[in-house]
């Protein structure tokens, strides 16, 4: 059969025309396979070079659209890939889904907020349902939840001023972050990379000499030079994330890359002994993992510590969680801090305010301006309240993290990657407004010293609730200089007591109210050696008005005055019991003996025999203080012990 020539020329031609498209399906796949090759390596660039090639020899390819996107993501070419994504999504939209969550991430950094609700949209409604996949469906449902929380967040007006860069020399060329300011607004500790540490330079980032950990004093309204702490807190490790306790004596921070590590970095404790810090101890396996535990915040008074970690059973790519001491001394198993402050998403840098229980943090999941913006909730009622965004200008369109607030309220500080910085990461101070300061407290400091001497002395300073005895923090007083520092939040009566060994223990009252404001009280101890003639004046016994009935409040003083007197059997004293000028001389004597005698009996009945107790009134024969203004009068009326025999 003869076919004519014509016919042999059509059959030729599409021969031909088969031969080529074949021919450039093979080459796109081969430049598909070239591709995927730099994509594992992260060589993003060279991947979408091979990668566009591919689409273009051939333009249904729908692996190299998906693979052409996913690289203009990674590399941040945000435009390029949403317009991947679209022609992906032309030629299949029920391709493996996860493209129209990238999508949407890209929609999001390109501020086109509905194009990237739709994204998702399409995400949810196209992703697999299986149990293996909810989690992700959870992270679309939180972006676009973010995506219309952020709507809101734009509508509202500024509350503060613009935060200021703090400058040089705080701030360098290289970064800086995770400030700490102390109790009152007047040192700040943060870490830095800088040149001029413990230097580990990385050969990639010429700007990264290793982490440190530095201070830096208030001189005026200014900071002055950066001073870096000394070995063993820093080394030639990376040394990052610092929290100190109120009193400055306890820090808890971050070590990486030690033999004896859990993980790649660990928490670790050291304490200041006089000017000496200790050696770090790694807080261990119970509070660390192999994976990264980090970025802790202690609460003022050194009894909790929140820190984030990306430690598996958490709620997104790193969680926040709690730990306290449990009745050992020792850091105890964290717990979670729940999907009210946790999302999918990554939650880190948090801060305890000085009242303990405000809690500011930076979030990547919960609505925002830009990346990580920082956040406050209060825990009340046994519950984190909703986290509440700071709002513009402090949040900006970049990385906003690492909060801290003084004691006051009034000034905060924390990093950022906005434009304008001397590094990548910068430190800025910034008005706080009321309503978004944590609860008042009350700052009290000073000085213990011996009686005798007069020189500073390391003692033993408790905070308690004198309502419900609660022993609610443990402090001393620095070994050298004889300082101390206490933070108590406001809503409590609490009772503090300075105590050493082979001295009378000191006590004094602070009643706050809820609505207390922020205060800073000096208040110097004078702790009295145990020896016959020694009298001290017992600040925290109280009765009722006009009657010689103990109130319940007294009752932890009580129970110190009991233990000081098993501790020292030989031990007589006298209880004094005094009043003011008010009443006849007649009624303040009864009174006063009265008092005592109450005093006396509760000891007896808690085991100290009564030949070792001796009650006696003094009415208002010996005053302390003026009688003419009520703070004297109160001083006036007061129980006092006498050593009479030791």
């Amino acid at each position: 059969m003869r076919f004519p020539i014509r016919t042999i020329a059509i059959i030729l031609v599409v021969c031909s025309l088969i031969q080529s498209a074949y021919s450039q399906k093979l080459k796109a796949k081969e430049f598909y396979e070239q591709g995927k090759i730099q994509y594992d390596e992260s060589i993003y660039p060279k991947a979408i070079e091979l990668f566009s090639k591919a689409v273009k020899d051939d333009p249904k390819y729908t692996d190299a659209w998906n693979s052409l996107g996913n690289s203009y993501y990674y590399n941040k070419q945000y435009k390029e890939a949403v317009e991947a994504y679209a022609n992906l999504e032309k030629l299949n939209p029920d391709y493996w889904a996860w493209f129209y969550y990238n999508s949407g991430q890209s929609y999001e950094a390109l501020n086109k907020p509905d194009e990237a609700i739709a994204a998702y949209q399409s995400f949810l409604k196209r992703f697999p349902q299986t149990p293996n996949y909810t989690n992700y469906h959870h992270q679309a449902k939180y972006r676009i939840a973010a995506i219309e929380g952020a709507k809101i967040l734009l509508t509202q007006p500024n509350t503060m001023k613009d935060p200021v860069n703090l400058g040089l020399p705080v701030n360098s060329i290289s970064d800086e972050y995770m400030p700490q300011i102390n109790p009152m607004g007047t040192r700040l500790y943060f870490t830095s990379v800088r040149k001029g540490g413990f230097e580990a330079p990385d050969p990639e980032n010429p700007l990264w000499f290793g982490e440190d950990l530095y201070y830096v004093e208030q001189q005026g309204n200014t900071w002055g030079k950066p001073v870096l702490l000394p070995e063993p807190i820093n080394s030639y490790n990376n040394d990052a994330t610092s929290t100190f306790s109120g009193d400055g004596q306890t820090l808890i921070y971050v070590k990486c890359g030690l033999d004896e590590g859990i993980g790649g970095c660990d928490l670790y404790i050291a304490q200041l002994e006089g000017d000496t810090w200790s050696k770090p101890i790694n807080l261990g396996n119970v509070v660390n993992t192999g994976d990264w535990d980090s970025q802790p915040s202690m609460s003022a008074d050194g009894t909790k510590i929140i820190f984030s970690s990306d430690r598996d059973g958490g709620y997104g790519g790193s969680d926040l969680y709690l730990i306290t001491k449990n009745q050992f001394g020792d850091w105890g198993v964290p717990s979670n801090l729940g999907p009210v402050i946790n999302t999918p998403f990554t939650e880190k840098s948090p801060y305890i305010a000085a009242d303990g229980k405000t809690l500011y943090f930076s979030s990547y999941g919960h609505p925002g301006f830009g990346n990580a913006d920082i956040f406050k909730s209060v825990f009340e009622n046994s519950k984190w309240s909703s986290p509440v965004n700071l709002g513009q200008p402090l949040n900006s369109a970049g990385d906003d993290n690492y909060f801290t607030i003084s004691a006051s309220g009034e000034k905060a500080f924390f990093a950022s990657t906005r434009t304008g910085g001397n590094g990548e990461y910068d430190l800025y101070e910034i008005e706080i407004p009321e309503s978004m300061r944590p609860q008042p407290t009350v700052i009290v400091s000073g000085k213990v010293t011996n009686a005798k001497t007069n020189e500073p002395t390391g003692a033993w300073v408790l905070v308690e609730d004198l309502s419900s005895g609660e022993l609610i923090a443990t402090n001393k007083s620095n070994s050298k200089t004889g300082e101390y520092l206490i933070v108590l939040p406001a809503g409590r009566n609490y009772g503090v007591s300075a105590n050493k060994e082979g001295f009378f223990f000191y006590s004094q009252n602070f009643d706050l109210p809820e609505d207390v404001k922020y205060q800073e009280i000096k208040k110097d101890i004078v702790l009295k050696p145990i020896e016959k003639g020694t009298k001290v004046v017992l600040n925290n016994i109280f009765f009722e008005t006009g009657k010689a009935d103990l109130k319940p409040e007294s009752f932890v003083e009580l129970a110190k005055a009991v233990e000081l007197l098993r501790n020292n059997r030989t031990m007589i004293v006298e209880i004094g019991g005094h009043t003011d000028n008010i009443g006849s001389d007649e009624a303040n004597m009864k009174l006063s003996h009265n008092r005592a005698k109450s005093v006396r009996d509760y000891m007896v009945s808690a085991g100290i025999a009564s030949e070792r107790l001796q009650a006696k009134g003094y009415g208002k024969t010996e005053p302390i203080a003026a009688n003419d203004t009520p703070e004297g009068r109160q001083a006036n009326r007061r129980t006092e012990f006498v050593i009479l025999e030791n």
